[in-house]
Formats: C-alpha cells, structure tokens, sequence
C-alpha cells in the first residue's frame, strides 16, 4: 500500500497535488506493484501516469479534482500516430488525467468521486477539455465502481487495449461516456452513464496507424442517457466490430438512437447480439446502416454489415424533452429545442454496392409516436452516402412509421409490433430493394 499523502500530498482541494501521486505510484511500480491510496481529502491533479503492476485506488469519501488549469495538463502530442481519419478528440492519449501506455495488470478502482470540473478548452482547433482515462495498448485493465462527473472530452477511452473491464461506474459528463477503440476481449458492466454526447461508444478508427478491429465486446446491465446515441458502433469506424453482445441494459431520455450500427468508413460489423432493451423517451429506437464518408487511407472502399439479431426489445413515449448534460455547461434548460427527441422510425439501410445481409428482429414492441399523414406515404427515403451519420438524415416525414428498410438481403421479423401514440396514416413497414423478407 502506497499513500499519496506519505509522498507529500495535500488532498486540501487547492494544492497540485500531481508530482507527489506521481511518486506514489512511481514507488509502487519499482517496488513490483500494488495499490496506490487516494484517502481523506480533495486531490486536485493533472496528467499522472499509471505503470505496469499498480492499482490507483479512490476511497470512498476521498475526490479528485481535474486541475482548473489546462496547462497543467500535459499537451496534446505533436507525434500522435494520425490525426486525420478521425475526430481529433480520438487521436490523443496525453491530455487526460490518467493515462498509461504499453502497460499491463493496471486499475483505476475505489468508491470515491472524480471531478473534471467542467472546465473548456479554446485553442486553434480544440475546443474541448482533458479526459478522465486515456489508455493504449494495455492489456489486463480494470476500471471499477468510481463515480465520474463534469468531463468535458471522452470520459474514459482505450485503444488498443485487450483484456479489459469496466463495472460500476457512475458518469455525469459533457462528452461521451465509455469508448473502447480496436481493442480485443472487453467487458463493460453494470454502469450508469448521463452523457453530453453518446453514452457507450465502441470505435474502430484508425488512432493506431494500423487496422485492429473491436473483437469480443460484451455490453450488459448498464443505465443510459444521452443527449446524441446511447449505444453507438461508429462513426469512427475504419476496420471491424466482430462478436459483440448487448443485454440487459435501459435507455431513456435519448435525442437520437438507442442503439446505432453505423458503418460509415469501410468497417466490417458482423455477428451481433442486442437482447432484453428496454427503451423510453428515444428518438429512433435503433438504426443499422451503410455509408461510405471514406475518411481513412487510400483504398478503402464501403463496408459491409451481416449477421444480426435483435430481440427482447421494448421502445415507448411519451416523447417529452428533458434535461441533461450539453456540450457547452448551460445543461438545464428543459425548453430547449436541442433538449427533444429527433423521433424517426427504426432503421435498416444499406447501399446498392453493399447490401446489409442477415438480420433477425424478433419479439420486439415499439410504440412510436406516429401522427404521419396520407401524403407522407410518396415521401422518398432521402439517399445517404456521405457525411454525418445520423438518424434524422433519413427524413423527418417518412413514407412509414414503424420500419425503413432499404438495400437488404435476407430480413426476418418475428413476432414484431409496431404501435403509434397518435393515429397515423401511414404503414408500419416500408421497404425497398429487400430480398428475402419474413414477417411472421
């Protein structure tokens, strides 16, 4: 056991309290390991660097503070692998709170609180703040039952990683919530997450200068809402997402998708499970969709989704606005237009040159809020290649209130329910260009 406090910290709330937890943990790692004590007190920190063999544990009662000060904070690297064929916010690892890289056997445990303190960064283009966690290329990693508040960049984001857990957490933050990037064997669990943007965001970009899909994802028993997408595959998404699970998990209070395949830069996703989802207050239940934006190297070409299955799934109104974290600190006005849900039907959509294969819908219950007119029937499906993924690109009247589906091969739906809040002139389904449809 090594206490920060015998390394001269202050843990007073106004001291940088940074060098002397660095040391501890320092200590702890030459030592062969063990854990690092955060007790008693208000630590404020800036970037501390995990090693090899250390567990940094927050006790209960204990907070630590994200220094107010960005400078404090170790800069952006000017060496990061790539920062081009995705969001810059995905590119960099050093300006966060807690960062390892290349370790092993690390945690980040305990029943205390860490406090980012909502603080902004403006700078020539940056316009965000420091993440909590940022690990790459770690293997045997535990974030464990800490709460986390006021993050304004990814709350906790690993890439590279392989062997990791995240349970118990509890997110207040401005960004996204848990993003794992091309990492292998992940268990994420049991969290509660309130996010200014996605909630739970599983990525597969190209941050280390080399294609490593997201393989062997397991998802359950988390609580989330989101000001974006609850759970979101995408948009970073330059190479795969094989073999994932989502189960157990609840969605309220969500502008756009609870749950959203997006394969939009040449990523292969395939051999998906989505199972006992509860929903309420969502814009668009779910979406799963082809796009080709081509942000990555020379040579990619469009992606491919196969091999679905949703079932247990149960989506209902009323569709309210609400309140919730924002991009920008003024978080509380319920009035606001940004606040409401985008409501728009499930979606299925795919591209002529890649169609979307195998997907299973079953034992689902979607109460939408309906209100479509006669006319609206002769509206086009808008065709989506480029750009943003998002589910209101697909059109705010639809020719059908309850299913879109475009550009798909082999689609079963069992015992499938769609219902409206408002009468609706609309059918339930729309569909074109499908092949092997079942509706049973």
């Amino acid at each position: 056991m090594f206490n920060v406090k015998d390394f001269g910290a202050k843990g007073d709330g106004k001291t940088l309290d940074t060098k002397a937890v660095q040391a501890a943990i320092d200590a702890c790692y030459e030592k062969g390991g063990g854990r690092v004590l955060i007790s008693g007190g208000n630590f404020v920190l800036s970037t501390v660097h995990i090693r090899s063999n250390v567990e940094i544990h927050i006790e209960k009662g204990a907070t630590v503070l994200g220094s107010k000060n960005p400078d404090d904070f170790e800069p952006l690297e000017s060496d990061a692998t790539n920062t081009v064929y995705q969001d810059r916010s995905h590119s960099y690892f050093h300006h966060s709170l807690f960062h390892a890289d290349s370790a092993s056997d690390i945690a980040l445990t305990g029943l205390g609180k860490i406090d980012m303190q909502s603080i902004w960064e403006v700078q020539p283009g940056w316009n965000r703040g420091c993440k909590i966690v940022a690990f790459k290329n770690c293997t045997n990693v535990v974030i464990r039952d800490l709460t986390m508040r006021n993050a304004t960049d990814l709350a906790v984001y690993f890439a590279g990683c392989e062997n990791v857990r995240v349970t118990g957490l509890d997110l207040l933050v401005h960004i996204d919530g848990i993003s794992p990037d091309s990492c292998k064997n992940v268990v994420i669990s049991d969290c509660i997450i309130d996010a200014g943007d996605d909630g739970i965001v599983p990525k597969s970009s190209f941050t280390l200068g080399k294609f490593k899909a997201m393989e062997n994802l397991s998802i359950s028993n988390c609580v989330v809402k989101s000001r974006c997408n609850a759970i979101k595959f995408g948009t970073e998404s330059n190479t795969a997402f094989i073999n994932t699970t989502i189960t157990g998990c609840t969605i309220y209070d969500t502008r756009y998708s609870g749950i959203a395949l997006e394969c939009i830069d040449g990523a292969l996703i395939e051999g998906f499970s989505v199972s006992n989802i509860s929903m309420r207050n969502v814009g668009n239940p779910f979406m799963i969709i082809v796009m080709d934006r081509a942000r990555g190297p020379e040579g990619t070409t469009v992606g491919e989704i196969r091999n679905i299955s949703f079932s247990n799934i149960t989506a209902t109104g009323p569709y309210v606005a609400w309140e919730g974290p924002t991009w920008n600190n003024d978080c509380h006005n319920a009035n606001d237009v940004t606040q409401m849900p985008v409501t728009t039907p499930p979606l299925i959509i795919g591209q002529k040159d890649s169609i979307i294969k195998n997907i299973s819908l079953s034992n689902i219950f979607l109460s939408l809020p309906g209100g479509g007119e006669e006319s609206w029937k002769e509206n086009p499906v808008p065709q989506v290649r480029q750009g943003y993924a998002e589910s209101i690109r697909y059109g705010r009247r639809p020719p059908a209130f309850g299913l879109l589906a475009r550009d798909v091969d082999n689609l079963k739906l069992m015992n499938v329910e769609f219902v409206t809040e408002k009468e609706d002139a609309r059918e339930a389904i729309y569909l074109e260009n499908v092949t092997r449809f079942k509706n049973i």
